[in-house]
């Protein structure tokens, strides 16, 4: 038997097409040749299964074998193998798809093992590394003839008689000695990437030339065959989750929690985990690998993992996945949104389960948890309707409380007022001092998630305003009971307005029921956040002066403390010049609560401060 030919094909050269637009990585000839090997084992399972094969085979495997010496991978499986007419029909006609022809025939049959792609087009990928591929075959079917196959990147065939006694098939790849896949290191690395948690034993020989660095690799398994995410969540201990997110992902942290997902109509199982704060700190990206049935897919998996989830590491392994013929990416189909559906609510009902059953850890691991739940509530409407009402927030008392908690806990709390809030802890430590003295409370929002939030909360919950620590704040401090006088807070406006002209400030005088708080500079929060969109679109060279912005409104506040001594010490000064640099003092020792003085500035600040204490000792002690 001996039959010669060109490969059928509409294309005029396949390979071309095949290396440049359908495979873009060279190592997925393992990833297709590999599983091709395991759909004909699951075919033959199957076949044996519905009393179609009367073989008993009873150690079903994969073995790659590396000969160094001979420049050639070859890839065995003991499945159904191929005949002639198969191999004309499924190897010769580019593109035939193998695979979904026996599910079309047996799909009614009983047996629940998977075929993983489609043999024939994904076969050709061998050619990325080799330029010679021989078959060797031999078919379960009674009476059969082993069948010998070859082809070179050339597209001519031959087909002969084989050599193979067993039933099940030798793919072999003539490579170049210098190829990097004849390293058994380098091989079993990309092997693993695609079926490191494979369902079915793949080892790896090698056969190395006398003296070859790499005798001593042997023989060896380089796949887990039942992976954590197949096994009952109920038989998996706490340890066990923190072994498998160590191996896997190879992170020094731990997680703070997971969720093991299982849905069989969906055919889907996983296990995500949430990365602790200093993780998230190190790298916001998570890893998330895409599998179907236990093989490799990628890890990027756009379309079926929640885009919210990418901060997070985690396997998500789906045996109905529709996958494009390149077995890399999907198609857009029903049965993805499902998925991602399911995906989405087994995460919001962990974190919700764990905040109302579980609340003293969820209140310690919420630092963890926080920017992650704040931008999956902006960025997925579906998850904030579980999720929202578990968010926390710390207040001056170092408390965790909903926004609702906050607010029935406040009884003097007016709808129509505000709710402070922390950006900076220790910018704005002075504001928080004043706060806590004057018994008055605000929340810690200290992350970049937290703008657009509470943005959100406003619009959501009516009437509701948050406004910066920072901000005029001051009617809630006013000493109603205070004897005004207008004339010295004229006298005391004009001075510092003089003074300060080049500022471009206004001047607020008020009467504090603290005296400890001298001068504090405030903004109004629109005002703020006006000036916060400007400063964005200024960075980005839009011309601001072009919107219209009425640049007195956007000034702010000096708010001087009438009922202070350094400020009541002002109005009996007869020396100009103290008085100038007394008002600039109290100006930049407002400006040092909220930011840091320029070089110059602040060398004149520290020159100041030791004027006005040499001043002091010398007035004390007559010195």
């Amino acid at each position: 038997m001996k039959e010669q030919g060109i490969l059928s094909v509409e294309s005029e050269n396949i390979f071309p097409v095949i290396k440049k637009w359908l495979y873009p990585q060279k190592d997925v000839f393992a990833r297709e040749l590999i599983s091709n090997a395991a759909d004909a084992v699951s075919k033959l399972k199957k076949l044996s299964a519905i009393g179609e094969y009367t073989g008993k085979p009873t150690d079903f495997k994969i073995e790659i074998e590396i000969d160094k010496m001979n420049s050639s991978i070859t890839i065995t499986d003991n499945g159904l193998g191929l005949d002639a007419a198969e191999v004309e029909k499924y190897i010769n006609q580019i593109a035939f798809s193998g695979a979904n022809e026996f599910l079309g025939k047996y799909k009614d049959k009983p047996g629940d093992e998977q075929i993983i792609g489609h043999f024939g087009l994904g076969f050709y990928s061998a050619f990325m590394v080799a330029d010679k591929v021989t078959i060797n075959s031999l078919s379960y079917k009674n009476n059969a003839e082993s069948i010998f196959w070859q082809c070179d990147s050339g597209m001519n065939f031959t087909i002969t008689k084989g050599a193979r006694s067993s039933v099940g098939t030798d793919v072999t790849l003539h490579v170049s000695p210098a190829s990097e896949y004849l390293n058994p290191v380098a091989l079993e690395k990309t092997v693993r990437k695609y079926f490191r948690f494979f369902a079915l034993p793949i080892l790896i020989k090698y056969l190395g030339e006398e003296n070859d660095k790499y005798l001593g690799y042997g023989t060896r398994r380089i796949n887990d065959i039942e992976p954590l995410w197949n096994r009952n969540p109920a038989d998996c201990t706490r340890e066990d989750y923190l072994a498998f997110y160590t191996s896997v992902f190879e992170k020094s942290s731990e997680p703070v929690l997971w969720v093991h997902l299982y849905n069989p109509s969906l055919g889907l199982r996983g296990i995500v985990y949430f990365r602790d704060r200093d993780s998230m700190e190190r790298s916001l990206d998570g890893t998330m690998h895409l599998y179907s049935n236990q093989v490799f897919v990628n890890d990027a998996a756009k379309g079926i993992i929640p885009e919210f989830l990418f901060f997070q590491d985690g396997i998500i392994d789906c045996q109905k996945l529709p996958l494009m013929v390149s077995r890399s990416d999907l198609q857009n189909d029903e049965s993805v949104h499902e998925i991602t559906k399911y995906i989405t609510e087994q995460i919001a009902y962990k974190i919700v389960g764990t905040f109302q059953l579980e609340r003293e850890y969820y209140e310690k691991i919420w630092e963890d948890l926080n920017p992650f739940v704040k931008f999956s509530c902006l960025k997925d409407k579906y998850f904030s309707s579980f999720v929202d009402k578990t968010i926390l927030f710390r207040n001056l008392s170092g408390k965790y409380k909903t926004l609702n908690e906050y607010l029935e806990a406040d009884n003097n709390f007016d709808p129509e007022t505000k709710i402070y809030y922390v950006t900076d802890e220790i910018q704005q430590a002075h504001y928080i001092s004043i706060f806590r003295d004057a018994g008055i409370d605000a929340l810690f929002l200290t992350h970049v998630v937290d703008q657009p939030y509470i943005q959100k909360q406003e619009l959501k919950r009516e009437k509701v305003n948050f406004c910066r620590i920072d901000t005029d704040f001051f009617e809630r401090l006013e000493d109603e009971d205070a004897t005004r006088s207008l004339s010295d807070e004229e006298r005391l406006e004009n001075l510092f307005s003089e003074i300060l002209e080049a500022h471009y400030l206004n001047i607020k005088i008020s009467y504090l029921k603290i005296s400890n708080v001298s001068s504090l500079i405030t903004a109004d929060e629109e005002i703020r956040r006006i000036k916060g969109t400007l400063d964005l679109y200024a960075a980005k060279g839009v011309d601001v002066s072009k919107l219209g912005i009425n640049s007195e409104e956007m000034r702010d506040t000096l708010m001087l403390n009438m009922n202070n001594p350094v400020i009541r010490f002002l109005l009996d000064i007869d020396d100009p010049e103290l008085s100038n640099q007394l008002c600039l003092h109290l100006f930049d020792l407002a400006r040092l609560a909220q930011e840091t003085l320029e070089a110059s500035e602040m060398d004149e600040f520290i020159k100041r401060s030791n004027r006005f204490l040499g001043m002091i000792v010398k007035r004390e002690y007559s010195l």
